[in-house]
């Protein structure tokens, strides 16, 4: 695990800031409140107050999904951005990264899980 030091303090600013610059690049404003959390796994990254005013306002009117595809569709181009931040203040290579925004909460999530990553076994049983 990664121990909470400056260095790691510093990291989790550095991812912060640099999604908040994506996330305005792509769509012309970035959200107002952010927190990385990084682990020896993967980093994590939650996101509030994103949505644009058109997609406030498509939200407000219940469209709900097609927000969520808008957002599904601009985050495909944006990953490989996402994906070279977090290596370039890392240091390691990304697995891959999962994306999803909760609209009605306006709160937007991006995990990015290293290649590196060791991961634990589940032992399955038969229930007996």
């Amino acid at each position: 695990m990664i121990e909470t030091t400056q260095q790691t303090v510093d990291m989790r600013r550095e991812i912060s800031r640099g999604m908040v610059g994506i996330y305005k690049e792509y769509f012309g404003r970035g959200p107002t409140r952010v927190r990385t959390t990084i682990s020896d796994v993967h980093v994590v990254v939650v996101l509030s107050d994103a949505l644009t005013v058109v997609e406030q306002r498509l939200a407000s009117e219940g469209n709900h999904e097609t927000v969520k595809g808008l957002r599904r569709k601009a985050k495909e181009s944006m990953g490989t951005d996402m994906k070279a931040l977090v290596e370039g203040v890392t240091g390691r290579g990304i697995h891959c990264l999962l994306s999803d925004h909760d609209v009605p909460t306006d709160t937007a999530v991006e995990v990015l899980v290293f290649e590196d990553a060791e991961l634990e076994a589940i032992a399955e049983t038969d229930g007996s």
